[in-house]
């Protein structure tokens, strides 16, 4: 038999998480990023309701993807 020629996988980071947001204060920060934001839906045929934040000027190529202003 032959030996492997598989390279050991080399290991992962450990990926540490921010400090813990209440929250309060992770919908604060949501509303400031999405602020000046145009507000855009759209329902599928299963009654789910996607919800885009997008810039004034891209309303028009959204408009065109099926979203409605709200």
């Amino acid at each position: 038999m032959s030996t492997s020629v598989k390279r050991p996988r080399a290991r992962k980071p450990i990926e540490t998480t921010g400090p813990a947001m209440s929250h309060a204060d992770h919908l604060l920060s949501l509303h400031t990023r999405e602020q000046g934001k145009t507000v855009m839906y759209k329902q599928d045929a299963w009654g789910h309701i996607e919800t885009r934040f997008v810039r004034t000027q891209n309303v028009p190529v959204w408009e065109a993807k099926g979203f409605t202003v709200r």
